[in-house]
């Protein structure tokens, strides 16, 4: 009866544990399903903030840019000096693309004073050089102009005659020769006429005439060729110098008063008689211009012999061009007094003279020189 009694009180109890224990235990089910269901949430987090595997992962030993790894760089350090990032950014750029002219450099000439004189009792020298090697000096004196010959460039000997005589009007006197070669084998010489000996622009008028010859002494007047009072130039187109060009047009460069300025002007002709003022001065305050071409370049040489438009001093200078028409700055020859009217043998590539005039009275006029030599 003890043993029963025991049993009954014992069995209770262990129901009572047992309901607790099952109650415990869903309690627990409860709290995993609860922290299973929290960590899948954090997870799912976790895997939107990560990037994508990339289906090709990195070669050992290759190293992906930042950019390729989609991450953020490192940080710069404190010391290494960090760009205002309200500068702007400067978006041009560094290489430029624009075509940049070469430099041409200007000749330069050694230049020596030639002894003595080529000619005495003439100046306003023009130097032609023959097809013969000759070289002939054609200069002015109160008779016209003249001509005198030379072997060699320096001693020249005068020819008998007179190749332009004066005339009446506006060939009452008669100087300034220049020449050129014509494609039938003669040659054309350009001359200033003037109607006085007063000098310069307002006191006389000086207008350009052309004459031909076979033989470069006996010569035929042809007539007017640059009419200064109609021709733009206010009645003074004084010292010509003529060339022709590649195309076989002939320009004239000549002292002008157009616009009543002091400078050397241009006219062009397509058939070396009938010429068209070309606009604007080949260069301002300097006369008697002289040219020569020296490989791709042109060389006016001319004379800076009046205060009242002095731009450098009394002299003998060069002014380089490419085209002809547009004009470096003066280049200095030699500066003197009493000097002027430049004309220009070139000897070869690398060798030019140049004569001029000269004056110191009481001396006659003569002729003189200097020899260049390309640097």
């Amino acid at each position: 009866m003890a043993q029963h009694v025991k049993a009954f009180i014992f069995f209770p109890k262990v129901a009572f544990s047992m309901e607790k224990m099952i109650k415990l235990f869903l309690v627990f089910i409860a709290m995993m399903v609860f922290f299973g269901c929290t960590q899948s949430a954090e997870k799912q987090q976790v895997s939107e903030q990560l990037p994508p595997l990339k289906e090709n992962p990195e070669p050992p030993g290759q190293k992906i840019p930042a950019k390729e790894q989609n991450v953020q760089p490192p940080m710069q350090n404190d010391s290494v000096e960090q760009k205002d990032p309200e500068e702007p950014t400067n978006l041009i750029s560094e290489t430029n693309d624009t075509p940049i002219e070469p430099f041409v450099e200007a000749l330069s000439f050694s230049w020596e004073k030639d002894s003595g004189s080529r000619v005495v009792d003439g100046s306003v020298p023009f130097v032609h050089l023959l097809k013969n090697g000759k070289v002939r000096l054609y200069y002015c004196n109160n008779k016209g102009i003249l001509s005198a010959i030379s072997d060699d460039g320096l001693t020249f000997e005068k020819e008998q005659g007179v190749r332009i005589a004066p005339g009446t009007g506006f060939e009452s006197i008669v100087c300034d020769p220049t020449i050129v070669n014509l494609p039938d084998g003669k040659m054309r010489m350009y001359y200033k006429g003037a109607n006085s000996q007063a000098g310069g622009p307002g006191q006389s008028i000086h207008k350009i005439y052309s004459a031909v010859s076979s033989d470069g002494l006996t010569f035929q007047k042809e007539g007017l060729r640059i009419d200064s009072e109609t021709s733009g130039d206010n009645g003074w187109a004084s010292v010509p110098d003529a060339i022709t060009l590649p195309d076989g047009r002939v320009r004239i460069y000549y002292v002008t008063a157009a616009e009543m300025q002091h400078g050397i002007g241009s006219s062009i002709s397509s058939d070396g008689l009938n010429f068209v003022k070309e606009p604007g001065l080949r260069v301002e305050n300097l006369v008697d211009p002289a040219l020569v071409k020296v490989g791709d370049k042109y060389l006016l040489f001319a004379a800076s012999i009046d205060e009242r438009f002095a731009r450098v001093p009394k002299g003998i200078y060069y002014l380089e061009s490419s085209d002809g028409l547009d004009f470096g700055e003066p280049i200095t020859v030699f500066q003197e007094d009493n000097v002027y009217d430049p004309s220009v043998l070139k000897i070869d590539e690398n060798m030019i003279r140049v004569f001029y005039g000269k004056v110191v009275p009481p001396q006659l006029p003569a002729v003189e020189s200097h020899t260049g030599v390309v640097d």
